[in-house]
């Protein structure tokens, strides 16, 4: 574009220099040819700097074009890299979400087995209690029953004893008596024998 801008202009200067040696008469041609020589070399001296700054130009804009498509490429590469980035990112998003689930599916189980745990051990501890009070009222009933036949064991320990003391002093009471008996008898057997004895001896 700034290529044929500057084309057009040159173009322009040439066309000018001719309708100026067009518009003189040749003796004016012949008479100004020297001043006329070094106002085209002028204009040849512009056009080689202005085609050298538009060569300069030309590659600064290629230079910058290569640069721009780099920089495009580059950018593709970076939107792709972010495009590819970005899927990573929902998709380790999705991974720590489902894991975060897990962990909170995880954790809320483990509670509950936890306080399952809880629950059937303190019935455990509530049954084991009620059998210890079972036990301790069956064992509380043997003592009692244990206690209550000691008693009377040692009432009729105590009954014994005193029948046997009751049988004791009646034995004696009975001894006693038999050998009473043994003397009356005895006495009354030699009274009898000595009242016979005196009989026989009066008839005689």
């Amino acid at each position: 574009m700034m290529k044929h801008k500057l084309l057009k202009v040159t173009l322009g200067v040439v066309a000018a220099v001719v309708l100026v040696f067009a518009g003189f008469g040749a003796k004016t041609l012949a008479d100004n040819y020297w001043s006329g020589h070094a106002d085209v070399d002028a204009i040849n001296t512009a056009l080689d700097k202005i085609n050298g700054q538009l060569t300069a130009k030309n590659t600064a804009l290629a230079t910058a074009k290569n640069q721009l498509t780099q920089a495009q490429s580059d950018l593709t590469t970076a939107q792709q890299d972010l495009a590819t980035s970005k899927a990573q990112v929902t998709a380790l998003q999705q991974q720590y979400n489902n894991l975060q689930t897990q962990y909170n599916n995880d954790t809320a189980s483990l509670q509950q087995q936890i306080q399952q745990k809880i629950a059937e051990g303190n019935q455990k501890v509530a049954d084991l209690q009620t059998t210890v009070n079972n036990k301790q009222k069956d064992l509380d009933t043997a003592n009692q029953t244990i206690s209550s036949l000691n008693q009377k064991v040692s009432d009729l320990t105590q009954q014994v004893a005193d029948a046997k003391n009751s049988k004791t002093n009646e034995l004696s009471q009975t001894q006693r008596d038999l050998l009473q008996a043994k003397q009356d008898v005895s006495e009354t057997r030699a009274k009898a024998e000595s009242i016979a004895a005196q009989s026989t001896s009066t008839t005689e």
